[in-house]
């Protein structure tokens, strides 16, 4: 009788290796091994490594929760609630968006995955378009405030990754959507 096969664990063992080692250092046979399956199982369930490397990258990257949240009445609020959540994206997949970054250039085959983080730019792109219609942000593109407000923390992110720096450590959240505020606020007439 065949054993049921737990795909979180799967998708979770891909996740890993593919930000350990990139698209090309990533085998099936890793996949199969850390996931306790055998790897025929990946073939026939995914039919190769990139439908593999794009389900599991699918499952992670739609479940983040900075991306899915619904704008309330306070600004401040939401902000603080879209920048903790993805500090908490983050420390759970810290390498998956700047692996994405690095390979998706190399390999074509991934490019099917780049809608997902789209995907969560255009929910807190939502939020801030809300927060705009409301009058509590500036107008303009909500796209390029939701890349204001999440890009400086992906770029801190991506310099510990490198050992440029500590990254979030230390991250005065308060203060970093006290300082976005100022900038895409609503004008006071200052």
């Amino acid at each position: 009788m065949p054993r049921n096969v737990d795909v979180s664990e799967i998708y979770s063992a891909t996740v890993a290796l593919f930000c350990e080692r990139g698209f090309s250092g990533t085998t099936t046979k890793e996949i199969a091994d850390r996931a306790g399956v055998n790897e025929v199982t990946l073939f026939r369930r995914f039919g190769s490594k990139a439908g593999l490397i794009e389900a599991a990258i699918g499952d992670t990257l739609s479940d983040v929760s900075f991306g899915k949240m619904l704008p309330g009445e306070n600004v401040k609020a939401d902000l603080l609630e879209i920048v903790r959540n993805y500090l908490e994206t983050y420390r759970k997949h810290s390498g998956l968006a700047l692996t994405l970054f690095a390979q998706v250039p190399q390999h074509p085959e991934l490019r099917a995955v780049t809608p997902f983080l789209l995907k969560n730019l255009q929910g807190v792109a939502r939020t801030l378009a809300k927060h705009q219609s409301s009058g509590r942000l500036k107008p303009g593109d909500p796209v390029s405030f939701a890349v204001a407000l999440i890009a400086p923390l992906a770029v801190m992110g991506f310099m510990k990754e490198m050992g440029l720096g500590t990254g979030h450590e230390g991250l005065d959240v308060e203060n970093y959507v006290q300082t976005y505020l100022q900038g895409h606020g609503p004008d006071t007439g200052r």
